[in-house]
Protein backbone atom coordinates (compact mmCIF):
# COMPACT_ATOMS: atom_id res chain seq x y z
CA UNK A 1 0.00 0.00 0.00
CA UNK A 2 1.45 3.07 -0.84
CA UNK A 3 1.48 6.55 0.77
CA UNK A 4 -1.10 8.94 -0.64
CA UNK A 5 -0.88 12.57 -0.59
CA UNK A 6 -4.47 13.35 1.49
CA UNK A 7 -2.58 12.69 4.57
CA UNK A 8 0.23 13.60 6.51
CA UNK A 9 3.30 10.72 6.41
CA UNK A 10 2.63 9.99 10.06
CA UNK A 11 -0.78 9.90 10.09
CA UNK A 12 -0.60 7.48 7.19
CA UNK A 13 2.32 5.19 9.53
CA UNK A 14 0.19 5.60 12.39
CA UNK A 15 -2.40 4.05 10.74
CA UNK A 16 -0.63 1.47 9.23
CA UNK A 17 0.49 0.21 12.32
CA UNK A 18 -2.54 0.65 13.82
CA UNK A 19 -1.69 2.87 16.56
CA UNK A 20 -4.17 5.24 17.69
CA UNK A 21 -6.17 7.06 20.59
CA UNK A 22 -7.40 3.25 21.37
CA UNK A 23 -4.85 0.07 22.86
CA UNK A 24 -3.14 -1.76 20.38
CA UNK A 25 -1.58 -5.16 20.80
CA UNK A 26 1.97 -5.24 20.13
CA UNK A 27 1.10 -8.00 17.96
CA UNK A 28 -0.92 -6.12 15.63
CA UNK A 29 1.68 -3.35 15.53
CA UNK A 30 4.33 -5.67 14.45
CA UNK A 31 2.24 -6.74 11.24
CA UNK A 32 2.48 -3.40 10.32
CA UNK A 33 6.53 -3.39 10.20
CA UNK A 34 6.26 -4.25 6.53
CA UNK A 35 4.32 -0.73 5.27
CA UNK A 36 7.29 0.50 6.68
CA UNK A 37 10.05 -1.83 5.04
CA UNK A 38 8.07 -1.57 1.59
CA UNK A 39 8.30 2.67 1.80
CA UNK A 40 11.70 2.85 3.03
CA UNK A 41 12.67 4.92 0.57
CA UNK A 42 10.20 7.18 0.23
CA UNK A 43 10.13 7.35 4.19
CA UNK A 44 14.11 8.83 3.56
CA UNK A 45 12.49 11.69 1.43
CA UNK A 46 9.26 12.61 2.97
CA UNK A 47 10.93 12.37 6.87
CA UNK A 48 14.28 14.13 8.25
CA UNK A 49 17.00 12.11 8.88
CA UNK A 50 17.01 11.20 13.18
CA UNK A 51 13.65 10.72 12.65
CA UNK A 52 13.87 7.93 10.51
CA UNK A 53 17.00 6.76 12.12
CA UNK A 54 18.42 3.00 10.93
CA UNK A 55 15.82 0.84 10.02
CA UNK A 56 18.40 -1.97 9.29
CA UNK A 57 16.93 -3.84 12.45
CA UNK A 58 13.11 -3.81 11.21
CA UNK A 59 14.18 -7.16 8.91
CA UNK A 60 15.59 -9.25 11.97
CA UNK A 61 13.95 -12.10 12.35
CA UNK A 62 13.76 -12.25 16.10
CA UNK A 63 10.45 -10.68 17.06
CA UNK A 64 12.43 -8.62 20.42
CA UNK A 65 14.69 -6.97 18.07
CA UNK A 66 12.34 -6.02 15.32
CA UNK A 67 9.83 -4.71 18.00
CA UNK A 68 12.36 -2.86 19.42
CA UNK A 69 13.17 -0.92 16.48
CA UNK A 70 10.06 -0.64 15.16
CA UNK A 71 8.68 1.24 18.60
CA UNK A 72 12.03 3.63 18.59
CA UNK A 73 10.69 4.59 15.35
CA UNK A 74 7.11 4.88 16.05
CA UNK A 75 8.53 7.02 19.44
CA UNK A 76 10.74 8.93 17.44
CA UNK A 77 7.73 10.04 15.01
CA UNK A 78 5.23 10.82 17.77
CA UNK A 79 7.77 13.24 18.96
CA UNK A 80 8.54 14.92 15.80
CA UNK A 81 4.55 15.71 15.87
CA UNK A 82 4.72 16.37 19.45
CA UNK A 83 2.89 13.50 20.33
CA UNK A 84 4.12 10.75 22.67
CA UNK A 85 3.64 6.39 22.79
CA UNK A 86 2.76 5.08 26.01
CA UNK A 87 2.65 1.22 27.30
CA UNK A 88 0.47 -0.76 29.41
CA UNK A 89 1.53 -4.21 30.63
CA UNK A 90 -0.57 -6.49 31.45
CA UNK A 91 0.20 -10.09 32.89
CA UNK A 92 -2.17 -13.31 31.95
CA UNK A 93 -1.99 -16.94 32.87
CA UNK A 94 -0.99 -18.87 29.79
CA UNK A 95 -0.49 -22.89 30.15
CA UNK A 96 0.60 -22.87 34.00
CA UNK A 97 2.91 -19.70 33.43
CA UNK A 98 2.80 -16.03 33.90
CA UNK A 99 2.69 -13.99 30.37
CA UNK A 100 3.43 -10.19 30.18
CA UNK A 101 0.87 -8.76 27.51
CA UNK A 102 1.59 -5.30 26.09
CA UNK A 103 -0.72 -2.57 24.27
CA UNK A 104 0.44 0.75 23.25
CA UNK A 105 -1.41 3.84 22.73
CA UNK A 106 -1.06 6.97 20.64
CA UNK A 107 -1.54 10.17 22.35
CA UNK A 108 -1.71 13.65 20.89
CA UNK A 109 -2.20 17.27 22.00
Amino acid sequence: MPLSTTMTTEQQLFTALSLSRDWTELDVIDKGCAFILANEELLREKLKKRVVGDLRLLKSEVPLIRRKSLLAFCRRLAASIDAAIICKRRQVRVQKKTVSRYSYKLLTA
